[in-house]
């Protein structure tokens, strides 16, 4: 247990102190650029823990390891002697304050741009566009038309190979017509299949193929998870049991699992559970919750198991050239950015829920789990976060640097600063939102903690 403490710990340590000293750096560069007087470089808040004064400036790292600042001469913070005024960051032009705010969250995207380049020339790992199994949504008429094991060659006429592309594909095609056409594969045989998306697009704000219910991976029912305190552990369900019947009805697959469950809240359900090659008789009752659409539905704290021959079968490693690699660096970048702005869009929209978000401690078991796996894992993983960490920065909220860059690009038309008293004002609010969502994303890591 100790072990995976300090795993966890080293992990969010090494991936805040790498993305902190990038996106820092950003800002101490183009300062120093710019010739505004740099007076202290920090990772981390707080008291100071090591501290060394450089030729131009000092370098600390202070005792809270939630991020850093560059401290720049500026006479709004304290006053400046005559000889020192040009090098103040005040006195600079509007385009200089605008650019080494902008620099920070530029150095993390330009960061997971070269961490996915190498990626690419590594290798990436890719499911082919096999639909292994098919749970087809009631939106979408003639789905059911697909055969699971039908393999995606083309989407529009634009050939497939491999199933991430078909997603980036059947959801940009989908923003811009509600017509898909798919050319699938099934034992040699082709099938033209045009199907219409506008009742699903009315429905939905974000686009995905496994939300259609087609996945490229197969659930089996085989308990994979039990949540502690649910109504599975109470019932005596442990991982690893295989759902033979409930109810008396035989199940083939997890959808029928988690559809039995989901229609019946309150109501007691008989699992027959196969374990140790005994078969058990266990009386369940699903707890009533609230779905997103606000639905009463029955849930009993299961996760399936994944069929990991299916999944080793229909996955492959692509390598890209030193050329393509770019291609494939540059599409990462912009999806991981659409996944990220789209989940904070349906987040205020109260689409997803607030309780998704995560803090210190969800990035730790994260950096953890990707350490485990390796070094290309931990480089994905610290790619994917820079390229988080800079879109949250770039939010136009004050005290982000997105708030700076609003302020500077307005003194920038205007020709004139806005007044302290106005941008004064601005950094309160600010600063309530960010500490307002910080506190959320502990209060969701507490929770997640201890399992409440």
């Amino acid at each position: 247990m100790y072990g995976k403490i300090v795993l966890a710990l080293l992990g969010f340590l090494l991936t805040i102190g790498i993305l902190v000293v990038i996106h820092e750096f950003g800002h101490y560069l183009f300062a120093r650029l710019f010739k505004v007087k740099v007076i202290t470089f920090s990772i981390g808040f707080g008291p100071k823990l090591f501290s060394w004064q450089g030729k131009n400036n000092q370098w600390k790292i202070g005792a809270i390891p939630l991020g850093g600042y560059v401290q720049m001469l500026d006479e709004r913070e304290a006053p400046v002697t005559p000889e020192l005024k040009h090098l103040a960051f005040n006195n600079k032009p509007p385009y200089q304050k605008l650019l080494i705010a902008l620099a920070g969250p530029l150095f993390n995207i330009l960061f997971a741009f070269i961490a996915y380049y190498f990626i690419g020339l590594y290798g990436v790992y890719n499911l082919k566009p096999i639909i292994a199994s098919i749970n087809p949504t009631p939106l979408v008429q003639n789905l059911e038309k697909i055969a699971p094991g039908s393999t995606i060659k083309k989407i529009n006429e634009q050939p497939i190979d491999s199933w991430s592309q078909a997603e980036t594909i059947f959801r940009n095609d989908l923003a811009h017509t509600d017509q898909i056409n798919f050319t699938l594969e099934i034992e040699s045989v082709n099938q033209q299949l045009q199907l219409n998306f506008n009742k699903y697009k009315n429905n939905r704000n974000d686009y995905s193929l496994t939300d259609l219910g087609l996945y490229p991976f197969k659930y089996i029912p085989v308990i994979g998870y039990t949540e502690p305190q649910s109504a599975a552990t109470r019932a005596g369900i442990k991982e690893g049991d295989i759902v033979l019947k409930i109810n008396g009805e035989s199940i083939n697959n997890w959808f029928q699992i988690s559809k039995l469950i989901k229609s019946s809240p309150s109501e007691k359900l008989t699992f027959i559970v196969k374990r140790n090659n005994t078969e058990i008789s266990l009386p369940v009752i699903p707890d009533s919750i609230n779905d997103e659409d606000g639905q009463i539905i029955g849930k009993i704290g299961i996760m399936p198991t994944l069929d990991n021959s299916l999944i080793e079968k229909n996955s492959f490693i692509k390598h890209y050239n030193p050329i393509n690699s770019l291609g494939y660096a540059y599409n990462a970048c912009l999806n991981l950015a659409y996944n990220n702005i789209t989940a904070l869009w349906l987040m205020l929209n109260g689409d997803i829920s607030w309780h998704n978000l995560g803090g210190p401690v969800s990035i730790a078991k994260a950096s953890k789990m990707a350490m485990h796996q390796g070094v290309k894992s931990f480089v994905d993983f610290l790619a994917l976060i820079s390229l988080s960490l800079a879109i949250m920065n770039l939010l136009p909220i004050p005290v982000l640097d997105g708030g700076h860059i609003l302020i500077y690009s307005i003194e920038w038309l205007t020709g004139k600063p806005m007044a302290i008293q106005i941008q004064q004002l601005l950094f309160k609010f600010g600063l309530i939102v960010v500490l307002g969502v910080t506190f959320l994303a502990l209060y969701n890591d507490f929770l997640k903690l201890f399992n409440l």
